[in-house]
């Protein structure tokens, strides 16, 4: 029983987290999370301890808590350890991937184009996560799956602050996708570069447009 309330308090937590609901940088405190989730105490806390693992929240003890912010090192690290793997995976594993796998995630990211901007990062997570997980090794994929945490949160602030932020995705998830079938390991590893480059170009001027 504990342990499932637990679970409810960490899920619902981490969903507003997801969503921006909480946004980057919103201080948080104990008696107004109590108030508003009716989890109790333990099982709050605990859900805390499980997010702050997660960077997702800052907990400073005897001060309060905080939905951890993004910040520019932030971003070009999420972006730069991207750059390290997928091109990589891609290149060695092109093989193994999926014909009809990659053509249904190409009918998604096309369906995605006139749904919500979470749904749509929701697939583009999925994507990214499933050419990492044609490696079959546990830890990185573990690793990856907590990049994608940080970085579906930062798709969706960064659709919250410029609603034209998804301009382009389409086009270049589908590049990845025609590499792929077309097992081009140059293509693909350009195709991932460029995707990548240029969210992290978007997000770093959203991020100081916000600022300003």
């Amino acid at each position: 029983m504990a342990e499932a309330l637990t679970n409810q308090a960490y899920e619902y937590l981490y969903n507003k987290i997801i969503s921006c609901e909480y946004r980057p940088g919103q201080e948080l405190n104990e008696k107004q999370l109590l108030e508003e989730t009716k989890f109790g105490r333990t099982p709050l806390r605990e859900a805390l301890l499980m997010l702050q693992s997660e960077n997702l929240i800052e907990i400073f003890p005897r001060k309060g808590m905080r939905i951890t912010a993004f910040t520019e090192k932030s971003i070009d690290d999420l972006y730069q350890t991207r750059k390290l793997i997928e091109p990589t995976v891609c290149r060695k594993y092109i093989t193994l991937y999926s014909k009809s796998k990659l053509l249904e995630f190409q009918k998604m990211f096309e369906r995605a184009e006139k749904a919500s901007d979470v749904e749509e990062f929701r697939i583009d997570t999925s994507f990214h996560s499933y050419l990492i997980s044609i490696t079959d090794n546990q830890i990185l994929i573990n690793m990856y799956h907590s990049v994608m945490i940080h970085q579906m949160r930062l798709a969706v602030y960064a659709a919250m602050l410029d609603a034209s932020n998804r301009i382009g995705n389409l086009q270049q998830h589908k590049a990845i996708i025609d590499a792929l079938l077309r097992e081009n390991e140059e293509d693909v590893q350009d195709a991932i570069v460029l995707h990548i480059n240029h969210s992290l170009i978007k997000s770093l001027k959203l991020l100081r447009n916000s600022e300003k």
